[in-house]
């Protein structure tokens, strides 16, 4: 979000930006509210999406956030939309990498094979890229 406040104040045109969050409880682990809230109404995000795992009976994960917007999301990636996934490399990172490999096999009519091409170009182009880390 600060990058896009950034650009935006140099009056550049942004883009759409959708950004996935994910916290075990909203009253206790979601400590920039105020600010990705602000970040959305004033158009620096278009969209805040967020699942907090522990607030209903199932948890609800990013990757199930990811999954209920599939169409926006495939629409995105294959206009060249930047990818960043920041968070927990055991579970959560492979649970997002597994949702983004299946979302581009479906909307994308890929084969497994293609889809894994198509996201190792995603990194290869830097518009993958990943800032997870292990406990």
């Amino acid at each position: 979000c600060h990058r896009r406040l950034a650009w935006k104040a140099k009056k550049h045109d942004l883009g759409e930006a959708l950004l996935f969050f994910g916290c075990r409880r909203k009253s206790e682990d979601f400590i920039y509210e105020d600010f990705l809230t602000q970040c959305r109404d004033d158009g620096i995000i278009t969209t805040l999406d967020v699942a907090f795992s522990r607030e209903q009976e199932e948890k609800v994960y990013v990757q199930h956030r990811i999954a209920a917007r599939a169409d926006e999301v495939w629409r995105l990636l294959s206009e060249g939309a930047f990818v960043y996934i920041c968070g927990d490399a055991k579970h959560m990172a492979k649970d997002v990498d597994a949702t983004l490999q299946k979302l581009v096999m479906e909307k994308g009519s890929m084969s497994a094979s293609e889809a894994e091409r198509f996201i190792d170009k995603l990194v290869k182009d830097e518009k993958l890229l990943k800032d997870v880390w292990s406990a």
